[in-house]
């Protein structure tokens, strides 16, 4: 499975991308609000075997796709759209780009290509994110995408031991199109 975008592609992920995924994770900008067990070779292997199963299974409910450059063929992160574990018509937007990255504009192409597809594929009535509290630069980007915030929580406890707390996003297929339509 493919979407594309403007400067971006969204496409499945390959065992080809465990040392640029590691890349990305182990700059210590980007690990800031990861758990620690994210910036190691393994857990970036772990991922994309993980990515690459999702993409087999039939029916599927998870979609994490990796984001590239559609010049470079680079990778740049990924982003996507988990249904297990949550109720029907729901599902959870998770994404992570490499600050080189960062405030060009790539996250949001990609955000906007996996919520239009949740929206409009998947037909989900609720998408929801998880991110960190403290996290400014996702608050204002899930604002910016039209998420609204929802209630702050404990985090797990690599957020606890960091002095950190988790807030809830909900975006509906209705926000959305409002959005779509203004646009």
């Amino acid at each position: 499975m493919e979407l594309a975008g403007k400067r971006i592609w969204l496409r499945e992920f390959t065992t080809a991308d465990i040392g640029a995924l590691f890349t990305i994770h182990s700059d210590s900008q980007v690990l800031r609000y990861y758990p620690p067990e994210v910036g190691t070779p393994e857990h970036a292997q772990m991922l994309v075997e993980m990515f690459i199963r999702w993409a087999a299974e039939n029916p599927r409910q998870n979609f994490q796709f990796a984001i590239v450059d559609l010049a470079t063929k680079e990778l740049l992160g990924s982003c996507g759209i988990r249904r297990e574990g949550c109720l029907a018509g729901q599902g959870e937007f998770g994404m992570g780009i490499g600050r080189d990255w960062w405030g060009k504009g790539i996250a949001r192409e990609a955000a906007n290509i996996v919520l239009s597809f949740g929206f409009s594929e998947l037909k989900l009535d609720e998408i929801r994110a998880v991110a960190v509290f403290e996290n400014e630069a996702v608050t204002k980007f899930l604002q910016r995408l039209g998420f609204s915030p929802g209630m702050r929580r404990r985090g797990d406890s690599w957020m606890m031991e960091k002095g950190l707390s988790a807030i809830e996003w909900r975006m509906t297929r209705g926000a959305w199109e409002d959005l779509a339509s203004s646009q």
